[in-house]
């Protein structure tokens, strides 16, 4: 999933470059937020599948502040690109960056041997009026 999840938005990126005025901006920016959610409930399910109980807060919460912290410097970035380029040399520089992460990805050998998440035994259902 992590690996096809960047391919996505490496896909979807340069789509802005070709959207036909605000509709097709929203459309494209619509599909890049609809894959977010995705990622995030991969990462973290499997993070709350293999992280030991005792260690769950401290790794979410090292996780939050490494994404979460990381956006106010991306945006000032994208800002500083879009007064430097033109929008559609700044946006294909994002795409290119989302290319290089989607090969990233695909090439890491800790995200291509990564242990499966393990199969949760199924809970038996019992009567609400307590007949088992």
């Amino acid at each position: 999933m992590i690996i096809g999840i960047n391919w996505v938005w490496a896909a979807l990126l340069p789509l802005f470059t070709l959207a036909p005025g605000p509709v097709g901006l929203g459309v494209v920016g619509a599909l890049c937020a609809f894959v977010g959610p995705m990622w995030n409930v991969v990462i973290f399910s499997y993070a709350t599948l293999l992280v030991p109980n005792d260690l769950l807060g401290r790794v979410m919460s090292a996780g939050a502040t490494l994404t979460w912290g990381v956006m106010p410097v991306a945006s000032l970035g994208a800002g500083l690109m879009l007064t430097v380029l033109s929008p559609v040399a700044a946006t294909w520089t994002l795409a290119a960056v989302m290319l290089g992460a989607a090969l990233a990805a695909t090439l890491s050998p800790v995200i291509r041997s990564a242990p499966p998440i393990p199969a949760v035994p199924a809970v038996p259902r019992t009567s609400t009026f307590g007949h088992g």
